[in-house]
């Protein structure tokens, strides 16, 4: 039976979470404490560079025979912020769930469902946090995770390197 899971250092909340599933949180500190969750998603998750849109093109060519969702570049494209607030993105990381504090994106597939949030933190103030989770539903979606979990950490501090950089800059 699915239930909250709530990370203790940053409070992100996980809201389908079932014991087994993958779980994956890192936090970064941000460039300007007024930015909101939306503005802090727009600069990590639709900020990746050109090497992870690779990466992705791989993966969708990879596991497409398989029947796990693919997406296309255009699929990838950033949204508005007005998009996000208003959940009308539905590309490749659709929106799930917007709070001025969290914004959550993901989809559910045959093989597995997963979620991304984009968390203000409350406490440590001044930092946003990166939270994943995956809930395979079958052995594809096991063995799909299993292959991308060695990305999947690089591919998350990267983005947040991306709030890093911006911070040492002075933006």
């Amino acid at each position: 039976m699915p239930k909250a899971f709530r990370y203790p250092q940053t409070g992100a909340l996980m809201r389908h979470y079932t014991e087994g599933d993958f779980l994956d949180c890192q936090i970064a500190r941000v460039p300007e404490p007024s930015l909101s969750a939306a503005d802090l998603a727009l600069m990590t998750v639709f900020a990746m560079p050109r090497w992870v849109m690779v990466l992705l093109a791989i993966r969708n060519a990879l596991v497409k025979p398989f029947g796990l969702k693919t997406g296309t570049e255009q699929g990838y494209a950033p949204p508005t912020r007005d998009d996000i607030l208003e959940r009308r993105y539905t590309g490749a990381f659709a929106v799930d769930h917007v709070s001025s504090e969290e914004v959550t994106f993901g989809s559910d597939d045959r093989h597995m469902d997963f979620r991304i949030s984009v968390i203000k933190t409350r406490a440590p103030m001044g930092y946003v946090a990166l939270a994943t989770w995956v809930h395979p539903h079958n052995i594809w979606g096991r063995l799909y995770l299993w292959g991308v979990l060695p990305f999947h950490k690089l591919i998350v501090w990267r983005m947040l390197a991306n709030l890093r950089d911006d911070v040492e800059r002075g933006r």
